[in-house]
């Protein structure tokens, strides 16, 4: 590995670290100095994502249609700003997600995909470490203050550690999880890595982190399995789609003992109430949205969050659904963009299984598979909130796996080009002269 390429795999690491920490890091010692979060967030991914832009110019000849993919879904980010009912918010969250596409663009050039599961696994495993030593000394930004003074499994207060949300704690330690299953050697640096993880699940005791780590798990080993035997990519995720409507059915007609296991209310502590509201809010404007994070900056939304009893106490960031969300900030277009990628991201991680290795392509599609699910119950993609590693994680995985189903591609079309001229010489009449 160059120098170069050291120094943006280094780069790459600092930016996932904080795309999972930031709000934590940056918004804690800002307030200390006296500036505002707001501000000391919004120049920290300014500096991060003008350099970003700046390497994606020097390497603009590396892959000129994943460039063209950023560009693309760039402008229409941007370009929502001036229709957006707050443009100064949806053009600094869109310069954020911007950078997020280039950093995702440049990852795919200097990293495999193997490589991009073992940063993120070693990115999570390190904040995870660190996080807990300050939860064991009690340090006040390690714990999770519940707003319904909930415990966790152990009975103490909840660990969010350095993550921004005990959620968020629980979903990057159970895709971590897979990552490391699926890149990791067995060995005693993997059984500390995923203790540690299983640790921050069970102290954050976030409900949708205990069901997602047994789905995730499940969903790589299995996926393997098919892999291994063969399984068209066809029939493996028709296959997960009719389990996943016959577990629907199951949930839905055991949906009250599900709830008393997870002691969870029947509006999932408000997310029934927020996803009602969000759809009547995206049918006003159904098309482009209302812009990227604009809607809750008006005063409708605050006037609609005070006339519901539940959350009165907080404020309401988004709707705590990554489809509904994205359809108020982006319309039906960015909801189809977002759905058409993870569909592409899904196809291409499972039908690439022979180049990426059956445990990496795996776990890339368990851990996307993950997220697409995650994303009924949490904000995830694309997040102005705190969860940008997911948008960042899919990108790179369309650009990487994108490469090569090219690659197949042309040696699918040479294979048949030279079975057609074989075909050609046998059928050529044999001259007795």
């Amino acid at each position: 590995m160059t120098t170069g390429r050291q120094l943006r795999v280094a780069f790459y690491t600092v930016y996932v670290a904080l795309l999972m920490m930031a709000p934590t890091l940056v918004s804690a010692p800002a307030r200390y100095l006296g500036a505002p979060s707001d501000t000391a967030l919004y120049w920290t991914w300014l500096a991060l994502n003008a350099f970003a832009v700046l390497l994606v110019l020097a390497a603009a000849r590396e892959r000129p249609g994943a460039l063209f993919t950023v560009v693309l879904f760039s402008v229409y980010i941007l370009a929502s700003a001036t229709w957006s009912v707050a443009p100064q918010t949806s053009l600094q969250y869109g310069s954020t997600l911007v950078g997020v596409l280039c950093v995702a663009y440049l990852m795919s050039i200097d990293l495999n995909m193997r490589g991009v599961l073992v940063l993120l696994a070693r990115v999570t495993v390190a904040l995870s470490l660190i996080g807990l030593a300050l939860y064991v000394f009690r340090a006040d930004i390690a714990i999770y203050v519940d707003a319904a003074n909930r415990a966790n499994l152990v009975g103490t207060a909840p660990f969010k550690g350095l993550f921004p949300h005990k959620i968020v704690a629980g979903f990057y330690a159970a895709t971590g999880v897979v990552a490391i299953l699926a890149t990791s050697r067995p060995g005693l640096g993997r059984v500390v890595s995923i203790i540690t993880l299983l640790a921050v699940i069970v102290l954050s005791s976030s409900s949708t982190a205990l069901v997602l780590l047994p789905f995730a798990v499940a969903i790589y080993l299995l996926t393997r399995r098919a892999l291994d035997r063969g399984m068209r990519a066809r029939a493996w995720i028709a296959s997960l789609v009719l389990t996943a409507i016959a577990g629907g059915l199951l949930i839905a007609w055991t949906w009250s003992d599900v709830l008393g296991l997870l002691s969870r209310d029947a509006t999932l502590t408000g997310r029934t109430v927020l996803w009602d509201w969000g759809l009547r809010t995206w049918a006003e404007k159904p098309i482009f949205g209302w812009g990227y994070g604009a809607y809750f900056e008006t005063p409708d939304a605050a006037a609609v969050a005070y006339s519901i009893p539940e959350f009165r106490s907080w404020d309401v960031p988004h709707f705590h659904q990554t489809y509904i969300q994205t359809a108020v900030d982006f319309g039906v277009v960015g909801l189809i963009a977002l759905v058409v990628i993870i569909g592409k991201v899904l196809v291409r991680s499972y039908r690439q299984g022979a180049s990426l290795g059956s445990s990496v392509a795996s776990g890339t599609f368990a851990i996307a598979l993950t997220a697409a699910a995650a994303g009924f119950v949490m904000y995830l993609v694309p997040s102005y909130a705190y969860t940008e590693v997911v948008p960042l994680f899919l990108f790179t995985t369309l650009f990487s796996t994108g490469t090569l189903e090219k690659a197949r591609r042309r040696s699918a079309k040479a294979e048949r080009r030279s079975a057609t001229r074989s075909l050609s010489a046998s059928r050529r009449p044999v001259s007795l002269h």
